[in-house]
C-alpha cells in the first residue's frame, strides 16, 4: 500500500485506500462520529484558555486526531481484506467445485463405454433396415433414461457407429441421422475420454454444450477394435445455476463467473448483469482487481482451479464481480459476545498485527492521561483565587472535557472490536457450507452408483439362474472387482440373494462373508424396492463389512421382469473420503502443520462421522450448545464459542442435498458441517467497565464536597479532594532496590523538590492486584504542623463527584484487612438505587500506620 495520506473530509487517508473508503458507509460513519468529536476538542481546547486546564488539552486533541487517522486507515484496509477474502473464496469454489463433479463425469464415461447392452446393441444392429433394429434401439434408448434418472447431471446420449451415423439418442426430439463432429475423430485416436466444450452438431439448438465422449470396444482391452462412440451430453448450466445459488450474496450485487482461457463468460450467476459471451479483463495472479465493465467499476478475482485427484479439466477460471458500491456491505451478525472480549482477544489472539494491538492500548493511554489531566485541573482550581463563578465553569469545563474523552474512546473501542469481529470469523460460514456440500454431491455419486450397477444384466441372469453356487460365482467377483477398481471409494461391494445370503465380493480380503446372512432388515428394505430408481442407506453406524468401523452402506434391488431377485451393496470408505472431503475444504489446510483449524461432520445428535482433529473420534458426540444442532436444511451460522478451553469461530451449516439426493428421492439424513478456526485462549485478560460514582442530578446543594475516586483492584475509594496534591504517572517512580517484592513501601518520587515516599495499600484492602499500577495519587498529611507528601498506587482513576457533606458519614472502627484505613462514607443518595457505598480513605491513619 501506499503510505502517502490525503485529507478526506477532515481525515488523513492512505491514498491506496481512498477509491475504497469512499464505499466503506461503516467506516465512514465512524469518520464522521470522530470528526464530530474532533470539532468538540477545538471548541474545548478554546474554551480552556479561561479556566486553568488549558495545558495538555491541544496535546490530547493532536493524539486522538493522530489515532483517529491509523484507526480508520487499518479499519478501511481490513474491511478491503475480508472482501478480497471472501471474493478469493467463491471465485476458487465455483471452479473447484466443476472440476469436483467433471472428474466423476470422466469415470462415467470411461465406464459406460464398456456397457455390455451397448456393444451388443453395435454388434447386432448394423443394419438399421433390419425389422428388429426399432425395436432393439427402444430397448437401448429406456435403458439410457434409467441411467440419466439416476445420474441427473445428463440431459442427453448418443451412440454413433466410427463413421459418425447416430444409432441411439436419448433425445428423441433430435433427428440427426450423422454426425460429422470431430469429437468422433478424437475419441477413436484416444485411449481416454474426451472432453468437449463447443457446438456440437449432434445437439444443434445449443450454441455451446460440454460433451464427453469415448470410443467403444469390442472387449475391455485398451487394444481392441473400436466399433463406435459414446457421448454423454453434461448439464453444465444447470450444474453451474446450482453451484452459484449455494455462493451468491445478493446483498453485495455480486456475480460469479466461468471464463475460458480467453476469457469468455461460459457461465454467469445472473445473465443480465454479465452475460453469456462476454469477453472480461482478468489475470489470476493478481491479489484483486478494481476494473471497469459497462460504466462501472467493480473489484473483480480470479483463481485457476487447484484441480481433483490430478484432474484439471479445460483451462477454465472462477472469476467473481462485485459493484464498488457494493462491495463493503455490512453483515448482520448475531454474535453473543461482549466488547470487553473481543478487545482482550485482539491482545491476545492470532493473526492480529502489531500495529493493530497499539490501537486501543494507545487510545487507553490518552485516556488515561485525560484522567490525570482533568483530575490535576479539579485539583489546581481551588488553588488559586477564583470567583464561584470562575470555579463553577471550570468543573462544568473539565467535566466536558472527560465526557468528551470518555465519548472519543467509546468510538475507538466500538470499531476496533467491530474490526476484530471482522478478522477472527473470516469465511468461516462458507467453509462449512463446502464441507457439506461435498459431501452431498459426493454421496448422490454413490447413490447413483449403486442403482445403476443393480441394472447389471449379469447380475440378473446369475440370480435367476437355477444351478447358483452359493459359495462360489466368479462370474460375479470378476464383474464386482472391475467396478471395485474403477471406483475406490469403496472397500467392498457385494451381491446377495432373496434370503441374504452373500454370493460374492468385490474385496478378497472380504471373502470370509460369502455365504453368510444378512442380519438386519437389509432384506426386507431389499424386497420393498418396487422402482429401479429407489434405493436405501444403512444408519451410520458400525459395520462388520467395514471391520466393525462406522460407515454408511448403500443398498439397491436387483429386479428381473418386475420381480425382486436379490440385492447390491456398496460400503463406503468413510474413514478416508470424509476426513479428505473435509481437509480439501479448509483453505491452505495442512494436517501435520495446521491442528487450530478443524472440520466436523456430525449428524443432528452431534454423534461426530468424521473429523480432521484426531482427538475428536468418530461415534463420539460433539460437546458444543445442542442449539446448533437446531437448524433447518440449508441454514448457515457462525458464532464466537468457547471449546476446550479456547475462542473459537465456528460455521455451521445444515446439509440440504444436491439435486435429487436427500430432496425428492426419500432419504432423509440430516449432516451438520462445523469449521473451527482457532482465536485464542479463553483464559484472557479482560477488562470490564468499572461502576463510577455519579451524583444524580436533583436540587442544588451548598454544603458540598468534592471527593476523587479511584480504584485498587476492584476495590472503590476516594478521597477529599483539598487533600490531594496532584496525580502523577506511575512512570516518575523510582522503584526501591532493598526493600522485597511483598513490602508496602515501593520507593520514592520527587515532586516539588521534595522526595515523596509511595506506598502500596492492596494488602490491607485485602485486594490481590494482578494489573498494573498506572497512577500515583499524591495526598498531603501533617507532622508537627508542616506539609509533608505520601504517595498511594492505584489502578485507575475514578469520576469526582460533588457530593453533599449530608451524606458523608462518619463510620467508627470500619476495618478494612489488618488497618483502619477508612473512617467514613458517602452515603447513595434515595434517587440512585443502584449506587453502591464510596468509602474514604482516613489520610491521618494512613501516616499513623504505614508512613514510617
Amino acid at each position: 500500500m501506499n503510505n502517502q495520506l490525503i485529507n478526506y473530509k477532515g481525515i488523513e487517508v492512505k491514498s491506496d485506500l481512498l477509491q475504497y473508503f469512499k464505499h466503506m458507509l461503516l467506516v465512514d460513519e465512524y469518520r464522521e462520529e470522530l470528526v464530530s468529536l474532533s470539532k468538540s476538542w477545538d471548541n474545548l481546547s478554546l474554551l480552556s484558555h479561561f479556566g486553568n486546564s488549558s495545558a495538555n488539552i491541544n496535546e490530547t486533541k493532536n493524539n486522538f486526531s493522530k489515532l483517529t487517522s491509523k484507526l480508520l486507515n487499518h479499519l478501511s484496509n481490513e474491511l478491503l481484506e475480508k472482501t478480497i477474502r471472501q471474493m478469493k473464496f467463491k471465485s476458487q469454489i465455483s471452479i473447484d467445485i466443476v472440476i469436483r463433479n467433471l472428474f466423476e463425469r470422466t469415470a462415467d464415461i470411461g465406464f459406460l463405454s464398456t456397457d455390455n447392452d451397448i456393444r451388443e446393441f453395435i454388434e447386432n444392429n448394423k443394419n438399421r433396415y433390419d425389422h428388429d433394429f426399432a425395436n432393439n434401439v427402444k430397448i437401448l434408448r429406456n435403458r439410457f433414461l434409467e441411467y440419466t434418472q439416476k445420474y441427473s447431471v445428463y440431459y442427453d446420449i448418443v451412440l454413433m457407429d466410427t463413421k459418425g451415423k447416430v444409432l441411439v439418442q436419448l433425445d428423441k426430439n433430435q433427428k440427426i441421422d450423422k454426425s460429422d463432429d470431430d469429437i468422433i475423430n478424437l475419441s477413436l485416436s484416444s485411449n481416454d475420454y474426451v472432453e468437449s466444450f463447443k457446438y456440437h452438431d449432434f445437439i444443434p439448438e445449443r450454441k455451446k454444450s460440454l460433451v464427453y465422449a469415448s470410443k467403444v470396444t469390442k472387449t475391455n482391452d485398451p487394444n481392441s477394435e473400436a466399433i463406435g462412440v459414446l457421448c454423454l451430453c453434461f448439464r453444465f448450466q444447470d450444474e453451474m445455476k446450482g453451484i452459484f445459488n449455494n455462493l451468491k450474496d445478493n446483498k453485495n450485487k455480486e456475480c460469479l463467473t466461468i471464463l475460458d482461457k480467453d476469457g469468455i463468460v461460459i457461465a454467469s450467476s445472473d445473465k443480465y448483469h454479465v452475460n453469456l459471451g462476454t469477453v472480461l479483463e482478468f489475470n489470476p495472479n493478481n491479489k484483486f482487481s478494481l476494473v471497469s465493465h459497462a460504466g462501472r467499476d467493480y473489484l473483480a478475482k480470479t483463481c485457476k482451479t487447484t484441480g481433483y485427484q490430478g484432474y484439471f479439466g479445460q483451462e477454465w477460471y472462477g472469476h467473481i464481480m462485485v459493484p464498488l458500491e457494493y462491495a463493503f456491505v455490512g453483515e448482520d451478525d448475531n454474535l453473543n459476545i461482549s466488547q470487553e472480549v473481543l478487545l482482550a482477544i485482539l491482545q491476545e489472539g492470532e493473526g492480529f498485527s502489531d500495529e493493530l494491538k497499539k490501537i486501543p492500548l494507545e487510545a487507553n493511554n490518552i485516556q488515561v492521561n485525560l484522567n490525570r489531566l482533568v483530575w490535576n485541573g479539579n485539583i489546581s482550581k481551588g488553588e488559586h483565587d477564583q470567583s464561584e463563578m470562575t470555579r463553577t465553569f471550570s468543573r462544568a469545563l473539565l467535566n466536558e472535557i472527560s465526557s468528551t474523552g470518555e465519548k472519543t474512546k467509546r468510538i475507538f473501542d466500538l470499531s476496533i472490536a467491530n474490526l476484530t469481529k471482522t478478522i477472527i470469523l473470516n469465511n468461516a460460514t462458507y467453509v462449512a457450507s463446502l464441507m457439506v456440500d461435498i459431501m452431498d454431491r459426493n454421496l448422490y455419486e454413490r447413490a447413483n452408483d449403486c442403482r445403476w450397477w443393480a441394472l447389471t444384466q449379469d447380475f440378473m441372469d446369475v440370480l435367476t439362474s437355477s444351478n447358483v453356487d452359493k459359495t462360489h460365482n466368479p462370474k460375479l467377483t470378476e464383474i464386482l472387482k472391475y467396478i471395485n477398481n474403477l471406483y475406490t471409494v469403496y472397500t467392498n461391494l457385494f451381491i446377495y440373494d432373496t434370503n441374504g445370503i452373500i454370493l460374492a465380493v468385490s474385496n478378497e480380503n472380504e471373502k470370509h462373508l460369502i455365504g453368510m446372512q444378512l442380519n438386519d432388515n437389509t432384506v426386507e428394505k431389499t424386497m420393498e424396492i418396487k422402482d429401479s430408481n429407489d434405493y436405501f442407506v444403512s444408519k451410520f453406524k458400525k459395520t462388520k463389512f467395514y471391520s466393525d468401523d462406522f460407515t454408511y452402506n448403500y443398498y439397491a434391488s436387483i429386479k428381473s421382469n418386475e420381480k425382486v431377485v436379490g440385492g447390491i451393496g456398496v460400503v463406503f470408505d468413510s474413514r478416508v473420503e470424509f476426513k479428505a472431503m473435509l481437509e480439501e475444504s479448509i483453505p491452505n489446510f495442512k494436517s501435520s502443520e495446521d491442528e487450530k483449524r478443524f472440520g466436523v461432520f456430525t449428524d443432528k445428535n452431534g454423534l461426530i462421522i468424521s473429523s480432521t482433529n484426531d482427538d475428536l473420534k468418530v461415534g463420539t458426540v460433539l460437546d458444543i450448545d445442542s442449539k446448533h444442532f437446531n437448524m433447518v436444511n440449508g441454514e448457515t451460522h457462525s458464532e464466537i464459542i468457547v471449546y476446550n478451553g479456547n475462542y473459537y469461530a465456528i460455521g455451521i451449516k445444515c446439509s440440504q442435498g444436491y439435486r435429487e439426493y436427500k430432496v425428492s428421492d426419500n432419504y432423509s439424513n440430516d449432516v451438520f458441517a462445523i469449521f473451527f478456526s482457532y482465536i485464542s485462549s479463553a483464559n484472557l485478560k479482560i477488562s470490564h467497565t468499572k461502576e463510577i460514582f455519579k451524583e444524580v442530578s436533583g436540587t442544588k446543594v451548598e454544603n458540598t464536597q468534592e471527593i476523587g475516586t479511584f480504584y485498587i483492584g476492584g476495590k472503590w475509594l476516594g478521597v477529599e479532594i483539598e487533600k490531594v496534591i496532584e496525580v502523577v504517572c506511575v512512570d516518575k517512580l523510582d522503584l526501591s532496590p532493598t526493600l522485597d517484592n511483598d513490602h508496602y513501601f515501593k520507593g520514592t518520587l520527587i515532586y516539588d523538590n521534595n522526595a515523596v515516599g509511595v506506598i502500596d495499600i492492596r494488602s490491607f484492602l485485602g485486594e490481590s492486584v494482578d494489573r498494573e499500577y498506572k497512577e500515583v495519587v499524591i495526598i498531603k498529611h501533617f507532622d508537627k504542623n508542616s506539609e509533608n507528601y505520601i504517595g498511594v498506587l492505584v489502578n485507575e482513576l475514578g469520576d469526582i463527584p460533588e457530593v453533599p457533606r449530608q451524606r458523608i458519614k462518619k463510620i467508627d472502627d470500619y476495618l478494612l484487612g489488618n488497618c483502619t484505613l477508612v473512617n467514613k462514607v458517602v452515603v447513595p443518595s434515595e434517587d440512585d438505587k443502584e449506587a453502591k457505598l464510596l468509602s474514604i480513605l482516613d489520610i491521618a491513619m494512613l501516616k499513623d500506620n504505614l508512613v514510617e
